[in-house]
C-alpha cells in the first residue's frame, strides 16, 4: 500500500508535465509548476517568442529579465524545486532521508516521516508528506529547511516589532491606568477625610450625650437613697447604742464625780443625734422616680437612623468641579464658581524648552531668567544673573541666535506696533532701556529713571505700567532693598522714553479694615487689559488675591482665588494666574462678567511660576531660575 501510495504521489505531483517522467533537476516556475531542467531549456529554445514563453500548465507568460540571456541561463535562473527533490528523495528511500528520521522532528500525522518543512501560511513544522496533502492551498507556503532561514529571521523579525509594539500600547495603557488610579486614590482619601470628620463630629456627639445621660443619673442618685439612708441611720443608732452604754455603766459607779462626768455629756450626746435623725426627713408617703424624654431628640434619633450617610458616585474624571467663591465687583459682592480642583485641571502639552549650561558661558555663572516675551519668530528672555538679553528660535530648543550685555536688567516688554522693545534695569542705577530686534539686538536709546523699575506690561495707547520698589526712607541715597524691612512698591504709568505719566500709591490697592491699612508684601506681577485697566497679584500679611484698577485710581474689583497668585497675563480676552499651591494655572474671562473657565495644569513643573507670558497659543512659565518652558496653549 505504502509503494501504491507511493507511485500515486510520483505520478501525479512529481512527473514532468512535458515528458511525463519523474521530475529530474526540477526547476519551480513563477506559477508554482516545476519542470525538469533539460525539459524548461527545450522549451525556452523551441517557443520563446519576444522574450517571451508560456507554462504548458495553465499557458502563464513568463518574461526574461534580459534579452541577452540564453535558454540554459534562462532555465538555470528559475530556483530549484526543493520540495519536490525531497519528496523524491523520500519516495526513493535515500539514506540521509532515513538519517533525518532518527536526529530530526517526527511529523505528529506522519510518525514515520521527518520534518523538513515549514509552512510560513500555517505556522506548523511538517513533512514533504503533510506538504503535498494538505497544504497545496494558495495561502500556504511551504519551505524546505535548508532555504527558510532568511524568510523565518524576517519573520521574527516583524513578529518582535509587534510584540515591541504591543508592549508599548500596554505600558501607555498602564501609565492611564496610573494617572486613573492616582486620581481614584485622591478622591478615596477625601473620601476617607471626610468620614473621619464624620466619625469625629459622631463621637462628640456622643460624649455630649453621655455627659447628658451622667447629669440625669446623678439627678437620679441625689433622690432619697434607701441605702444611704440605712447606713446614716445604723450611725446614729451606733452612737445612741454606745451613750446608752455608758449611762448603763455610771449606774455601777461609787464616786458621785464619775456620776456626774458621765451625765454631763448626755444632753449633748442626744441633742447631737436627735438633729441627725430629723435630718433624714424621711417621709412617711412613698415616692417613685419619672424620665421624661425629649420628644424632639427622640423624633431626630428617629429621623437619623433612617438617613443614609452619604452616597459614593462614580463620575467621569474630565468633569471641572466648581465650588463657590466671591469676589467685590465694582464695590458689591458677587458669588460664582471657582475650579479649586487642580487634578482635574486641562493638561498643556510641552513645546519647547530653553535651559543653557553654565560652563558655555564666559563667567560659568547659572543663568536667572526673569522675564520673557515671544516677539515675531523667537523668544526673547532676561537672564538677570549674567546681565544679558538673549534671543532663542521659537521652534527649536536650546537654539541660540544673539545676545546683548546690560547691567541689572530684569524685565521685558513688547512695544505695540514696532519692532523695539522696551527693558528695564532697576540696579545700581535705574534704567529703562530701549531695544532694537532687526538684524541683531542693539541698545536704541536708555534713560536713568528716578524709581527703581521691575516688571513692565504695555497699555493699548503706547504707554506702560510698572511696579516700582523702594525704600520706606524719604532719602534719595540708593539703598540696598530689604524686604522684611517693609519695602514699598506702587505702580507707574510711563511712557516709551521714560516719563511718568501717573503714580499709584499701593494704598488704594487694599481697602483699610478695622485694625487699619494692611501692610501689603512686594508688588508681584502686572498685566494690562485691552480697556486699559491694570490687574496686579497682591500679597498681604493675611490674603492674596488680584486687583484690577483703572487709570482714575478706582478699584474695579478685587479677586480671591483660594491660593496665592504669582504670575499674572492678559491675552484673548482672558486673565491667566498661576497659583502657586496648586501649581496650576487659573483662566479668567473678563469678556461681560468676571467668571473662571477653566484651570491648566502644567506636567512635570514644580517651580513658582514668579512670571507669564501668552501669546501665539503658547504659555510660557518662568520661575527665576535656569529654564524657560513653553507649553502648547489649547483653547480654554
Amino acid at each position: 500500500m505504502q509503494r501504491r501510495l507511493a507511485d500515486n504521489i510520483t505520478s501525479d505531483h512529481l512527473s514532468c508535465p512535458i515528458c511525463r517522467d519523474t521530475l529530474k533537476d526540477p526547476k519551480l516556475l513563477p506559477c508554482d509548476h516545476s519542470i525538469c531542467f533539460e525539459c524548461l531549456t527545450q522549451l525556452i529554445e523551441s517557443s520563446r517568442r519576444f522574450n517571451k514563453f508560456s507554462c504548458p500548465v495553465d499557458r502563464r507568460e513568463i518574461t526574461a529579465s534580459s534579452y541577452t540571456l540564453s535558454a540554459e541561463q534562462w532555465a538555470s535562473s528559475f530556483p530549484t524545486d526543493e520540495l519536490s527533490l525531497l519528496l523524491l528523495q523520500t519516495i526513493s528511500g535515500d539514506t540521509k532521508t532515513e538519517t533525518k528520521l532518527k536526529d530530526g522532528i517526527l511529523c505528529s500525522d506522519h510518525p514515520q516521516n521527518g520534518c523538513d518543512f515549514f509552512c510560513f501560511g500555517c505556522y506548523k513544522i511538517i513533512c514533504s508528506e503533510c506538504a503535498v496533502e494538505n497544504h497545496r492551498d494558495t495561502e500556504c507556503n511551504c519551505k524546505n529547511f535548508k532555504n527558510c532561514a532568511d524568510l523565518a529571521r524576517e519573520k521574527l523579525r516583524d513578529a518582535y516589532d509587534e510584540i515591541e509594539n504591543l508592549i508599548i500600547t500596554g505600558q501607555d495603557i498602564v501609565f492611564k491606568e496610573i494617572d486613573k488610579d492616582q486620581l481614584l486614590l485622591q478622591s478615596r482619601q477625601q473620601i476617607r477625610s471626610t468620614i473621619k470628620k464624620l466619625k469625629t463630629i459622631v463621637q462628640d456627639f456622643e460624649k455630649m450625650i453621655n455627659r447628658k445621660c451622667v447629669d440625669i443619673l446623678s439627678k437620679v442618685d441625689s433622690v432619697t437613697n434607701v441605702e444611704e439612708l440605712k447606713k446614716r441611720t445604723e450611725g446614729i443608732v451606733k452612737d445612741l447604742k454606745r451613750v446608752r452604754d455608758e449611762v448603763e455603766l455610771s449606774k455601777s459607779l461609787t464616786s458621785t464625780k464619775d456620776i456626774l462626768t458621765v451625765l454631763s455629756k448626755i444632753p449633748e450626746s442626744l441633742q447631737k443625734n436627735t438633729d441627725l435623725l430629723y435630718s433624714l426627713a424621711v417621709s412617711d408617703n412613698p415616692i417613685e422616680l419619672k424620665l421624661e424624654l425629649n420628644e424632639k431628640f427622640l423624633n431626630l434619633c428617629e429621623t437619623l437612623i433612617d438617613q443614609p450617610i452619604g452616597t459614593v458616585h462614580v463620575v467621569p474624571a474630565d468633569t471641572i468641579d466648581f465650588e463657590d467663591t466671591e469676589a467685590t465687583v465694582c464695590s458689591k459682592r458677587i458669588k460664582f464658581s471657582s475650579d479649586v480642583l487642580p487634578l482635574r485641571a486641562l493638561e498643556l502639552d510641552p513645546f519647547l524648552a530653553i535651559q543653557l549650561d553654565p560652563s558655555e558661558s564666559e563667567n560659568k555663572i547659572t543663568a536667572r531668567f526673569t522675564g520673557v516675551i515671544i516677539h515675531g519668530h523667537s523668544i526673547i528672555a532676561i537672564d538677570n544673573a549674567n546681565f544679558k538679553v538673549q534671543r532663542f528660535r521659537d521652534t527649536i530648543e536650546n537654539q541660540f541666535i544673539d545676545e546683548v550685555l546690560i547691567q541689572g536688567i530684569y524685565d521685558i516688554t513688547n512695544i505695540h506696533e514696532n519692532d523695539d522693545v522696551l527693558v528695564t534695569s532697576p540696579g545700581k542705577q535705574s534704567r529703562l532701556i530701549r531695544l532694537s530686534t532687526y538684524n541683531s539686538l542693539s541698545i536704541i536709546s536708555e534713560k536713568v529713571t528716578e524709581n527703581a523699575y521691575f516688571s513692565i506690561s504695555q497699555l493699548p495707547d503706547c504707554t506702560f505700567a510698572v511696579i516700582s520698589h523702594s525704600s520706606p526712607t524719604s532719602s534719595k541715597k540708593r539703598v540696598n532693598f530689604d524686604w522684611s524691612r517693609g519695602v514699598t512698591s506702587h505702580i507707574d504709568i510711563i511712557d516709551v522714553d521714560g516719563n511718568v505719566l501717573k503714580h499709584f500709591s499701593e494704598n488704594f490697592l487694599c481697602e483699610p479694615n478695622e485694625f487699619g491699612d494692611p501692610f501689603i508684601m512686594p508688588l508681584k506681577s502686572i498685566c494690562c487689559l485691552p480697556n486699559g485697566n491694570i490687574v496686579v497679584s497682591i500679597e498681604t500679611k493675611t490674603n492674596s488675591f488680584i486687583s484690577c484698577f483703572n487709570q482714575n485710581a478706582r478699584v474695579k474689583w478685587t479677586y480671591d482665588l483660594n491660593d496665592t497668585p504669582e504670575g499674572v497675563c492678559f491675552d484673548d480676552g482672558k486673565i491667566y494666574v498661576f497659583l502657586r499651591e496648586s501649581k496650576a494655572v487659573r483662566v479668567l474671562s473678563v469678556d461681560g462678567d468676571l467668571k473662571p473657565v477653566s484651570t491648566l495644569r502644567l506636567p512635570n513643573y514644580f517651580g513658582d511660576g514668579y512670571s507669564l507670558f501668552v501669546g501665539r497659543n503658547l504659555l510660557s512659565v518662568i520661575d527665576r531660575t535656569e529654564l524657560i518652558r513653553l507649553y502648547k496653549l489649547q483653547s480654554c
